[in-house]
């Protein structure tokens, strides 16, 4: 799979998960109840006269109205609380409703006091996208609740209801996290948006792979709908998150770990450009002649704009990031405690066997079998090299992630030896 195939399913996935953010919250069962006793007295006849007949018919209503009051049933206590229900002659069901729910909103509680304060998303960071991985001691700690909460509502019910694992519950999280920026009341339209644009996704992904024309119109089309309910300012804290220029940033960039003002300033200028010339979607357009030469100037121009910006230094580490074969290096070196320095050395030596490779390719005079021993020998070396700076294992994941096709490009594996019969 191409790496710009990959990243165009990536923004699909992003799309679908941004789906789930809204969720409605269950609503508790009602625990309002009235008391009242009502008595009548029958018809009572009078007796009758010796000199008239008549009727008295005396109608005695006495009606005896109880408030209820629901503090005298309620108790930070369960068991007490469920033994007061039983006692004004509450169902059992509903005894269990009440209790489940109360015991609930005590865990939904807890659950938020594991978060802490509310942090800043973080978008500027390589990596942080939707769907990535939880926080494996919070994940712990809320299994651990979880837990607790069953043994209580089986301790005080005889059993705990059943529940769903809602296996994107740390996805929506994530995303609430997102939307920091924007208040409340603008969410359900922006997420309402964003489904349609999930759903046009995926007609433009019926057959197959992805028309690329089809989905930058998506892309322009929600955008410029979420435009109409946004602020500039929102707009962009908005695209700075979910936008096709900010999402391929931070799945570039690792390595180079741009800092706030530096990510912001980049994702303006390449957002400029995206705009006109198609982003992940360029190929689409499909320029030829003038507008080629238009394109190529404005990429020329882009290159320079970021490298005034940057510096020379940070321009190179920036450019480096830009490298498939470095971000590879840099995720393995990082699995393994080895830092991005490892990864750059790793890197360098890359880039002195592919200048070797590329003189013992021009030189005309060497031979054919000549050529081939001399480029397996910078292979060889350079594999050894690379391996010595990475580790066994952290190489042994480098080449597992396909990260390691440029050795290939030096030079093919060996062939596996015939055995003898």
């Amino acid at each position: 799979m191409s790496q710009k195939l990959l990243l165009i399913l990536c923004l699909v996935m992003n799309v679908a998960f941004g789906a789930m953010l809204l969720r409605s919250k269950p609503v508790e069962p009602p625990v309002a109840l009235a008391l009242a006793q009502t008595s009548a007295a029958p018809f009572v006849p009078a007796t009758p006269a010796a000199a008239k007949t008549r009727t008295v018919t005396q109608v005695v209503t006495n009606t005896v109205a109880q408030k209820f009051d629901w503090n005298a049933v309620e108790s930070d206590d369960y068991k007490k609380y469920i033994a007061n229900l039983r006692s004004i002659g509450c169902p059992e069901e509903t005894i269990r409703d009440i209790i489940t729910a109360d015991v609930n909103k005590l865990y939904d509680a807890k659950r938020k006091a594991l978060a802490g304060p509310k942090k800043k998303y973080e978008f500027w960071k390589p990596g942080m996208t939707v769907g990535a991985p939880a926080d494996p001691e919070r994940t712990e700690k809320e299994r651990a609740l979880n837990k607790e909460k069953r043994v209580l509502l089986t301790e005080l019910l005889g059993s705990a209801p059943e529940e769903k694992v809602d296996l994107l519950a740390g996805v929506a999280s994530q995303l609430d996290a997102m939307f920091d920026f924007l208040p409340t009341e603008k969410r359900s339209k922006v997420m309402e948006l964003m489904q349609d644009m999930q759903t046009k996704m995926q007609k433009a992904m019926e057959n197959g792979a992805p028309d690329p024309e089809d989905m930058r119109k998506v892309m322009k089309d929600i955008e410029t709908e979420i435009g109409r309910v946004l602020t500039p300012e929102e707009l962009l804290d908005y695209n700075l998150r979910f936008s096709t220029t900010a999402t391929m940033m931070r799945f570039q960039l690792s390595g180079f770990e741009p800092n706030e003002q530096e990510f912001l300033e980049l994702y303006k200028k390449r957002k400029a450009y995206d705009d006109e010339f198609g982003g992940a979607f360029g190929a689409a357009l499909n320029l030829k002649g003038e507008e080629k030469a238009k394109q190529d100037t404005a990429k020329k121009a882009l290159e320079e704009s970021v490298k005034a910006q940057l510096g020379d230094e940070r321009y190179a580490d920036y450019k480096r990031s830009e490298d498939f074969a470095y971000q590879a290096m840099f995720r393995a070196a990082s699995r393994e405690g080895l830092g991005k320095d490892a990864a750059v050395k790793a890197f360098d030596m890359k880039k002195v066997a592919e200048e070797q490779a590329g003189k013992i390719r021009s030189d005309k005079n060497l031979s054919s079998d000549q050529r081939t021993a001399s480029l397996r020998g910078i292979r060889d070396e350079t594999e050894r090299s690379v391996k010595g700076v990475l580790g066994e294992k952290g190489f042994t994941s480098y080449e597992r992630n396909n990260g390691a096709y440029w050795l290939k490009g030096i030079a093919p594996d060996a062939p596996t030896p015939t055995k003898q019969p």
